[in-house]
């Protein structure tokens, strides 16, 4: 998921541009993320299963570059 691997540790912080209410909302009905404010100030943070899920999937896709 683009909008995990963009997260910059675990802070709040803007989502990257083009990312969709849509998009936000789905990672966040999955647990993955948490979202405050509204409109064009909306943030999100990774949450311990976002940062987890982020772990694995970097270590994976390490693991297929060798």
């Amino acid at each position: 998921m683009v909008l995990l691997h963009s997260a910059n540790g675990a802070d709040w912080q803007s989502p990257p541009k083009g990312t969709s209410l849509k998009t936000l909302s789905e990672a966040e009905e999955q647990g993955f993320i948490l979202i405050r404010g509204e409109f064009q100030k909306r943030q999100f943070r990774l949450t311990e299963l976002g940062s987890d899920y982020v772990e694995r999937d970097r270590r994976r896709l390490n693991a297929r570059k060798f």
